[in-house]
């Protein structure tokens, strides 16, 4: 397969296809950076995708489609670790969700900002929202502010969106993967991660999260609400 790539793009994905495809042009379409990887990993999906990944005829797109589909709650975490650890290849990993895509500067901003920061093995950084249906722009996430790095903040609520997250694939040696009995299983990785180690904030929207189209405030009571009712699990974690 030729020498790794310096970073793999982990995607799980299913009955998206459509979706799918725009997130692998959203990839292809980087500027400045193209010694990527894209692992897609299908959750058992019924549909193309296959298809559409390989309809690109680009080595760097590599997908399976897992044969038994993951229970609801695992929402893709057994997909991704399928991905991250049977699949990636490089030393560092970086997400796309199947329905959302990178910015044309986002692999080349953030693996510059990771090699600028050594001592920072997770860079983060802002995205752009859009309503899902529409592409209208919205007022973001309100857990997923523009805040610098600060541990106290993030053990009180989840401010990264996993499309903007790359970090070194060592971390899940020290780590593990995603927790598909989490029902925030990215918040949770993030927290296992930042018990040990520092986070470097790239203040740039490289990243765009398709999304429902409902008021801030409406948005703010319903994931406060999920967070009443799932809990966080603030202790430390080791």
């Amino acid at each position: 397969m030729g020498a790794s790539p310096r970073v793999s793009i982990i995607t799980s994905t299913y009955n998206r296809s459509a979706a799918l495809r725009r997130a692998i042009e959203s990839v292809r379409a980087q500027r400045g950076f193209d010694d990527w990887e894209m692992c897609i990993v299908g959750d058992c999906t019924p549909d193309d995708s296959a298809a559409v990944a390989a309809s690109f005829g680009d080595d760097r797109l590599r997908f399976f489609n897992l044969p038994v589909k993951s229970p609801p709650r695992a929402h893709g975490a057994l997909a991704k670790n399928h991905g991250l650890f049977q699949m990636a290849r490089a030393p560092h990993v970086a997400y796309l969700d199947d329905d959302d895509e990178y910015l044309p500067d986002f692999l080349r901003v953030m693996m510059g900002e990771a090699a600028k920061h050594p001592e920072c093995p997770l860079v983060y950084c802002r995205a752009r929202y859009l309503d899902k249906d529409t592409g209208r722009r919205l007022w973001g996430n309100p857990f997923h502010g523009a805040l610098k790095w600060s541990r106290e903040n993030l053990m009180r609520y989840n401010y990264l969106v996993s499309n903007g997250v790359v970090h070194r694939r060592s971390l899940l040696d020290e780590v593990g993967g995603w927790n598909p009995d989490d029902y925030f299983d990215d918040y949770d990785l993030w927290k296992r991660i930042a018990v040990r180690h520092e986070f470097h904030f790239v203040n740039q929207a490289l990243c765009v999260v398709r999304t429902q189209a409902d008021p801030f405030w409406k948005r703010l009571f319903t994931k406060g609400w999920k967070i009443l009712r799932h809990g966080r699990r603030l202790e430390d974690q080791g």
